[in-house]
Parts: C-alpha cells; structure tokens; sequence
C-alpha cells in the first residue's frame, strides 16, 4: 500500500466533511497498513467466515435462512476461494 496520496489528487471529493479521519491518517495507522498484506498461505487453515445464502434464482434476492460457514464446509472437504471485480 502506498504510503501517500498520488500527488494532485483531491481526497476532499471523496471524504465526508464529518469524517474524523482522512485518507492520509488512514494511510499512516498501522493496522490498517497491515490490512494491505495477506497474511494467509496456500494449503494454510482457513479463517472463519460466515454467509447468508441468498437465492436469486428468479432474478431477485431471497433470503434462505440459512448460513454459509467457510470453517464447517473447509473441514468436511476442500475449499477454493476465488476473488475478483466483475466491474
């Protein structure tokens, strides 16, 4: 994560007036640095990740009661994540 702004940019545009932080007092604090950087590895234990399930079959979204757990599903069988922007 880069550790300033890209020169020109104004964070005014995108920060509400109320907001107790900037972007560049994000950018300092340390957690969210650590945030930045994935700290799993492949074959690694799997982190604990609950889910709605929702239904769309129909075009809408439909709650189905039910929960996804990534813990219980990783230890009955292997698990692939896949993350990606479709935008």
């Amino acid at each position: 994560m880069a550790d300033k702004l890209p020169e020109g940019f104004d964070w005014r545009q995108i920060t509400p007036e109320d907001s107790p932080k900037t972007p560049m007092d994000i950018l300092a604090d340390p957690e969210h640095k650590r945030l930045g950087s994935a700290d799993v590895e492949t074959g690694g234990p799997a982190y604990g990740f609950k889910s709605p399930i929702y239904d769309y079959s129909d075009g809408t979204e439909v709650a189905t009661g039910r929960d996804f757990d990534l813990l219980a599903v990783a230890a009955e069988k292997p698990v692939a994540l896949i993350f990606g922007s479709y935008t």
